[in-house]
């Protein structure tokens, strides 16, 4: 990703809709696994850092990033635990962490299945992994070009990379349903731009609190209901025992 995106994302994640939303979602499903006290948590594809800066008031939280752009952004935020590392070939032991966290990661990697095994192998026993990743390879965009994403994923291959990595998936759903039918002509329309840059993170702020306000209501109910469709997938899943 260029630095021109990582800054766009910098400084969007705390107000528009679809990062906000994410946020409140993974720590809703934080907040029900059984974690112990003071957790050793790992955030993969740290990016801009709003995700690990969350996950530092649990526990003992480490940050990997392969860019140095986005350690550099890491550290905008005050972060300090922070590794300059590529994802498939990850410097911990085994067994080394109770909770991983891989947010809109996975898309980015050539190896994603060698990168899955790698997870796997540095969880503790029965440690949780939470992903998210961006669902329909048919959506495939420049949006995602910019972004630097290889592939977009499926249920059905995401569940079975996950099972193949050897974990035990415990929740796989989409989310973004709430908002699919108006992004959904959004991303139709970016599969024909050539432009190397997303849209920008911009929208009136009665716009933007509207569908945070839809999306907040989509993470209250998930997952017990869990729309058919969205333009993610959110699983959690656990290390087998």
């Amino acid at each position: 990703m260029n630095l021109e995106e990582y800054e766009k994302m910098f400084q969007a994640e705390t107000s528009y809709f679809w990062f906000r939303a994410k946020q409140e979602l993974v720590k809703k499903l934080i907040s029900k696994i059984s974690l112990p006290p003071e957790p050793e948590i790992l955030d993969l594809g740290a990016g801009t850092g709003i995700n690990l800066k969350n996950l530092s008031s649990l526990g003992f939280a480490v940050g990997v990033d392969y860019s140095l752009s986005a350690i550099e952004f890491c550290q905008r935020r005050g972060l300090k635990n922070l590794v300059l590392a590529k994802a498939e070939e990850l410097p911990f032991k085994k067994a080394s962490f109770d909770l991983i966290t891989c947010l809109d990661l996975l898309e980015h990697l050539e190896d994603d299945e060698g990168f899955l095994g790698e997870c796997q192998r540095i969880l503790k026993p029965g440690g949780f992994f939470l992903i998210s990743t961006p669902a329909y390879q048919w959506l495939f965009s420049s949006h995602d070009i910019a972004l630097g994403h290889k592939r977009r994923y499926s249920k059905k291959e995401l569940k079975k990379k996950l099972e193949q990595a050897g974990f035990k998936v415990e929740i796989l759903a989409h989310f973004f349903g709430a908002v699919f039918p108006l992004l959904l002509p959004v991303r139709i329309f970016q599969k024909f731009l050539r432009s190397q840059q997303t849209i920008p993170y911009q929208l009136p702020g009665f716009l933007n609190q509207f569908l945070f306000a839809l999306c907040r209501a989509e993470s209250y109910l998930f997952p017990s209901f869990s729309l058919p469709l969205g333009t993610s997938l959110i699983a959690l899943a656990r290390v087998k025992t």
